[in-house]
């Protein structure tokens, strides 16, 4: 049990160092449009006719990947008073009860979500003529890594129970 929790520790690690380092370059990227599309607008009284798509796009992946991130870094809001009160085991069963209400729901998007793809790939963006796939793919992919995650708690709470 305890080689699994390493190596899931491991992976969901390295996973979130990747993550960050993606969110950090996905950033900028949007960071460098919008100041382009602004440059373009107001000085050459022109316009990246792309821009705002790209901007959609870069933003729906930013906030989902970011979520997950978040959620590494236990950086989510969350209500810890009732947790707090509770004795070592109790406080333990709860985190588990709360991980596994997580796990469930990550387990239920990550389904989900591709049996909306063919949708999706349909359906195009107005400018670009893109799928709009490639925007709602950002939920199969972080949803993935919150399931990563959640399953690295799941198995630390366990471990850390025995």
């Amino acid at each position: 049990m305890k080689t699994v929790s390493r190596f899931l520790s491991s992976l969901s690690d390295t996973i979130n160092k990747l993550t960050e380092m993606l969110l950090v370059f996905l950033l900028l990227a949007l960071s460098i449009l919008m100041v382009a599309a602004v440059f373009y607008r107001y000085v050459l009284n022109d316009s990246i006719y792309w821009s705002g798509e790209v901007s959609r796009i870069l933003l729906v992946f930013i906030s989902f990947l970011g979520s997950a991130v978040a959620y590494k870094h236990k950086a989510h809001i969350g209500i810890d008073i009732f947790i707090e009160r509770l004795s070592g085991r109790k406080q333990k069963v709860l985190n588990f009860t709360i991980e596994l209400a997580f796990l469930l729901f990550w387990l239920l998007v990550f389904i989900e979500s591709f049996k909306l793809m063919p949708i999706f790939l349909m359906q195009t963006t107005a400018t670009l003529e893109i799928p709009y796939a490639y925007f709602f793919s950002a939920v199969p992919i972080s949803s993935l890594l919150w399931i990563i995650h959640i399953l690295n708690n799941i198995f630390s709470i366990v471990v850390s129970v025995r």
